[in-house]
């Protein structure tokens, strides 16, 4: 594959997937020597890295990248994972990493590097390849003859960096030096070297340094044809031309701020709206803090709320610092409940968060209240973090502080600054962001600014729940308090040529913001369905699950693993003969069959930590041993291998080093079959009643008013009345634009399937019915259910509309469906055999796909009948 001039690289790849690439897999020793799991995206991006570094000619068009993802979708995670493929797969050694600021190089180090952070990326135990551990030592210069097993980091600024090469000093790095070895440039926040790309004309002072940067990175990549440059940044102006056409070739991955808030990787945003003066604003949002830190504290959850109030003076901040200190330590249960009490006349018809903050504390005492306030909001816990030397947050005196805040021995629970909130800077609990003092500047650098402040306040606080920690959104559709700490909060001023030009940049940084006020939508069910023979007596098939057993794998067959494998030609003898004999030039071959003996097989198991007995023992839970693995008749027992080699080579030729990579090319392959086939619970093909009345009831969704120009509008769900409509069982469809349409479709076809069934009922299906691949542990939930009855039969048809985008990825879906319309292989257990199942293929955006549904609706429910 060859970079294509007219669209991004990584839509180039997503193609070659689609048509005949394989997609290649992350290696384990990537996922096991991580502090945690990856994210699909980010499998997605390494799984990108890869298919391009694997390419023949990756020196020439792969040898610079960029990773193009949100703030706070984990960009350092795949740097780490870079780091570790790009050492194991392809032996570089030697990592430069830099960036633009000192914070965030003193973060990188701890990262990469120190063990007892909190927010070190790789295993806490240390890195393990092969069998090996792996260090990582920082250096100032790379060593000439490097040690094996280590990976050598330097950690710069771009500006300490620049001046180090072109103003050489004794021990320092030169460009010479660098001549003589292969290494990787890791840049960070990368679209600050792009100023000679970016700029044609005229530039400042500030940007014609940023050219020579620019420069001094290029050469570093030409220095060695094995030099790689990845980049790693939220930011590309590809409506820049210029920027364009020198990065489209180069972006291997690309996740956008739209994409991660949608897929509920960061916090939902909401604007307040506020006329208070600063007093009261303050106050507001310490209540509304200690509002988020009750209710999670009352479902177990322990949540240190951070608030920001930002100012645009630093004489302002330090006032308002003062004020609300006062204010708070002269507080009294009497000023406390009128401070309530007035909150609760104004937003008494409010069911936004302030209506639920105030009638909330309306219940509480309010001593407790004033207690805790004292208690959390003293100078020690609310700094001041404005300094006239200060340019940014993150400068070093506040790094450690700043970097921690999500720490239980971290005591902040407010920030007064003037600084912006700026890169490197990665708080997860940030919750409320409070202007004070600032006037309507409806400027667009103004309004620029605090859109990029409220992107990087967005991102999400991961907490235990119900036993589990999830890094995504849980209550977005459904009615829970714990909404509060699953959203950020901009309190901002009412003022509408300011929200103008705030909307404006929101959309440009492509934030979805909703609006304070979400307005409760309930679906209920219509009482001519409830009081329906169907409702009341009829039954909802879904698949029986069942827990899977020891018994279910007492054998590699059970993993669909084959133990007689044959090796690749090229594999069994790359050592052997020369490579222009695998291109064309081998008449004849003859296969030679070997057991491998178990040393061969002990040291291939010792060699991929997959199958150290601790890993493997929860795969494979069958065997007690190692040495049961490898003697097993069912397990390894039985392995033979094939070699399929050229004439004049024999068997005996071949060395026990080539007789190893065989062995573990063997094991490559069934960790993977493993990995994929090992379940604890499994669908069946077996579908069994439930009652309806136990699965289909009336449903609420939160509809929020939402910025349009940032979010997809094919995706907002909107209320559509369903009165008068017999066939659709509730009084409104809360649905997208897609299922909107499918809707219409489905009634486009009502009247001519009433004159083949008696009856007819459309039901949305809102997260209640779920069925399992068979034989698989995947399941999904279809968005409706169209329930058919006549004379003798009936049939209980899926339909899932799905978004173009999501139709390969979501194949398998339609696979199980169609799998539902062959009776050999699902039995139904009713009452009698005139139960039917039937799936649908998808209904999805283009008129093709639209064509196909139609086509499949009508031969399945009124052709075929």
């Amino acid at each position: 594959m060859t970079p294509d001039k007219q669209e991004i690289l990584a839509k180039q790849i997503e193609e070659q997937y689609t048509l005949f690439s394989q997609r290649p897999e992350v290696p384990g020793y990537i996922t096991e020597n991580l502090s945690h799991g990856m994210r699909d995206y980010q499998t997605a991006a390494i799984e990108n890295l890869i298919f391009t570094q694997q390419n023949p000619k990756a020196d020439e068009h792969f040898n610079h990248l960029l990773f193009h993802m949100a703030t706070g979708s984990g960009k350092t995670l795949i740097l780490a994972s870079s780091i570790l493929y790009m050492f194991k797969e392809h032996g570089y050694q030697n990592f430069l990493f830099f960036v633009n600021t000192d914070g965030i190089v003193k973060k990188t180090i701890d990262n990469l590097t120190n063990e007892k952070s909190p927010k070190y990326l790789f295993r806490k135990e240390g890195i393990i390849i092969d069998n090996r551990r792996i260090e990582i030592v920082l250096v100032d210069i790379f060593p000439s003859t490097p040690a094996p097993n280590t990976i050598y980091l330097k950690v710069s600024t771009i500006q300490k960096l620049h001046l180090d090469l072109t103003e050489p000093r004794e021990n320092s790095m030169t460009y010479q030096s660098l001549e003589e070895m292969d290494i990787v440039l890791l840049a960070d926040e990368a679209h600050h070297i792009n100023a000679s790309t970016r700029k044609k004309g005229k530039m400042t002072v500030a940007e014609a340094e940023a050219k020579t940067w620019e420069k001094t990175i290029e050469r570093l990549l030409a220095l060695r044809n094995k030099n790689r440059l990845l980049e790693y940044t939220a930011t590309v102006t590809l409506t820049d031309d210029n920027i364009f056409n020198k990065y489209r070739s180069k972006i291997v991955f690309q996740y956008d701020l739209k994409k991660f808030m949608k897929d509920g990787y960061s916090k939902n945003v909401m604007l307040l709206r506020a006329t208070e003066n600063d007093d009261v604003k303050m106050l507001h949002a310490v209540l509304l803090s200690q509002y988020r830190k009750y209710i999670a504290k009352e479902y177990g959850i322990d949540i240190k709320p951070i608030i920001l109030f930002k100012s645009n003076k630093v004489d302002i901040s330090k006032k308002a610092n003062e004020r609300l200190l006062q204010m708070i330590r002269s507080m009294t249960s009497d000023t406390l409940e009128n401070l309530i009490k007035k909150g609760i006349e104004t937003y008494q018809n409010e069911k936004n968060i302030w209506g639920k903050a105030f009638r909330y504390f309306k219940t509480l005492d309010s001593n407790k209240i004033v207690f805790d306030l004292k208690f959390d909001f003293t100078e020690t816990t609310t700094p001041n973090m404005n300094d006239s030397s200060q340019t940014s947050l993150l400068s070093e005196g506040n790094a450690s502080l700043l970097n921690t805040l999500e720490e239980a021995n971290n005591p902040v629970r407010a920030i007064f600054a003037v600084a912006k909130l700026n890169e490197g800077w990665d708080v997860l609990n940030l919750y409320d962001i409070v202007r004070i003092s600032e006037g309507s500047s409806d400027t667009k650098k103004a309004t620029d600014s605090e859109a990029q402040l409220i992107g990087r306040g967005a991102r999400y606080y991961p907490f235990l729940y119900k036993d589990k920690v999830e890094d995504k959104r849980r209550f977005d559709d459904y009615p829970s308090p714990l909404k509060a700490i699953e959203t950020l909060h901009y309190h901002t001023i009412n003022d509408s040529a300011y929200l103008k030009s705030l909307e404006k940049s929101l959309r440009e940084a492509q934030i979805t913001v909703k609006e304070a006020e979400a307005e409760p939508v309930v679906a209920k069910l219509k009482t001519n369905f409830k009081n329906h023979h169907i409702y009341k007596h009829g039954k909802i098939y879904i698949n029986r699950l069942v827990p899977t057993s020891i018994t279910d794998y007492d054998n590699l067959s059970k993993y669909q693993v084959s133990t007689n494998f044959e090796v690749p030609l090229e594999v069994a003898v790359e050592q052997k003969i020369d490579k222009s004999l695998l291109e064309g030039s081998v008449s004849t071959t003859k296969e030679y069959q070997w057991k491998p003996e178990k040393r061969f097989i002990r040291k291939a198991l010792q060699r991929n930590p997959f199958f150290h007995f601790r890993n493997l023992k929860n795969y494979v839970p069958s065997i007690n041993s190692i040495r049961e693995f490898i003697e097993k008749d069912s397990f390894l027992g039985q392995l033979t291998i094939y070699f399929i080699l050229p004439s004049g080579i024999e068997l005996t030729d071949l060395s026990p080093i080539e007789k190893l990579n065989a062995v573990e090319s063997f094991l490559k392959y069934a960790e993977k079959k493993i990995r994929n086939n090992y379940m604890k619970e499994r669908g069946t093909p077996v579908f069994e009643g439930v009652a309806f009345s136990k699965l289909i009831d009336d449903y609420y969704l939160e509809i929020n008013k939402v910025n349009r120009g940032v979010s997809d509008v094919s995706e907002i769900k909107e209320p559509r009345s369903m009165r008068g409509k017999d066939w659709f069982v509730y009084d409104k469809a809360i649905v997208n634009q897609l299922e909107d349409d499918m809707i219409d479709f489905v009634q486009s076809y009502v009247e001519e399937l009433k004159e083949t069934y008696k009856n007819v009922f459309l039901i949305r299906n809102e997260r209640s019915i779920k069925i399992v691949e068979i034989d698989g542990v995947r399941g999904f939930m279809p968005d409706f259910l169209l329930y058919l009855q006549d004379d003798e039969v009936t049939y209980q048809v899926f339909l899932e509309p799905k978004g173009g985008h999501l139709i390969e990825k979501d194949r398998w879906k339609q696979n199980f469906l169609e799998e539902l319309n062959k009776r050999d292989i699902v039995q139904v257990l009713s009452e009698n055999d005139n139960v039917r199942l039937i799936g649908i293929k998808f209904y999805s955006n283009s008129s093709e796909q639209k064509a196909a549904f139609r086509d499949d609706f009508k031969e399945k429910l009124l052709e075929g009948r």
